[in-house]
């Protein structure tokens, strides 16, 4: 009697669910022994095949465990990154840290009627919040001087309210080297793209005064640092500044 006894006590373990096997014998591997009386052990094929049959749950236990923890594991690394997602508010705040600087800058204007663009040279100077210089030294020299709303050149003054496409030429600039969010959402609808080292700023046009002029503005930048804006204008005729690295004043 000993022996069917022993075999429906084994039927019994190997019908129970997945999750009790689980944790009945793959915590200790010596549970499977201490669980069938001395007769099943020693009647070799069923403690054999019982053997296997757990062995193969402790593998699979021991395989779900690990890829529960390689989950775990990539979530936690994935929240950093997703809380410091780059994003518009953060490129200003970065981008204000300057409060003024000095550059070399090359000006290529590519006019349409034109084969090759029309190319000039020279330094950049700003001052947060609203004082931006532009002083080209090739093909010929000249100043552009702007503080607050008022663009003096060749010794002229003008007034920028009466210009507003002229203005928000400016403020895309003097906006964008400052970090002066206001400033360029008063003309222009914001968007970002890119990463943090290569980002790219997009400026289009809300006022019909401007987007009569103006089709949008791309600035493109590394860090806090502008390295080029890229104005094209509704004729198709274009500007592109490269703003190269910091001079001396």
């Amino acid at each position: 009697m000993a022996k069917p006894e022993a075999r429906r006590r084994l039927n019994t373990r190997m019908a129970m669910p997945p999750v009790h096997l689980a944790k009945v014998f793959l915590e200790d591997p010596m549970t499977l022994r201490r669980s069938y009386p001395f007769s099943a052990r020693k009647s070799g094929t069923a403690a054999t095949n019982a053997c296997k049959y757990f062995a193969g749950w402790r593998l699979f236990h021991r395989r779900v465990a690990a890829l529960l923890a390689f989950m775990a594991l990539s979530a936690m690394l994935m929240l950093p990154a997703q809380a410091a997602e780059w994003n518009i508010d953060q490129l200003m705040h970065s981008l204000a840290q300057t409060k003024s600087g000095h550059a070399s800058f090359v000006e290529e204007k590519f006019i349409t009627m034109l084969e090759k663009p029309i190319e000039s040279s020279g330094r950049l100077r700003f001052i947060a919040p609203d004082t931006l210089e532009m002083h080209t030294l090739k093909p010929k020299t000249e100043v552009m001087f702007v503080q607050g709303d008022t663009l003096t050149m060749d010794h002229r003054g003008i007034q920028l309210q009466d210009h507003p496409e002229l203005l928000a030429f400016i403020d895309s600039i003097r906006g964008t080297l400052t970090g002066n969010r206001q400033m360029l959402e008063q003309f222009f609808s914001l968007s970002l793209e890119g990463s943090e080292n290569n980002w790219t700023l997009t400026m289009l046009p809300k006022q019909k005064k401007v987007a009569d002029v103006i089709q949008r503005i791309l600035v493109n930048g590394s860090d806090n640092t502008v390295t080029s804006i890229d104005v094209l204008k509704t004729n198709h005729d274009r500007s592109l500044i490269t703003i190269n690295k910091a001079v001396s004043p």
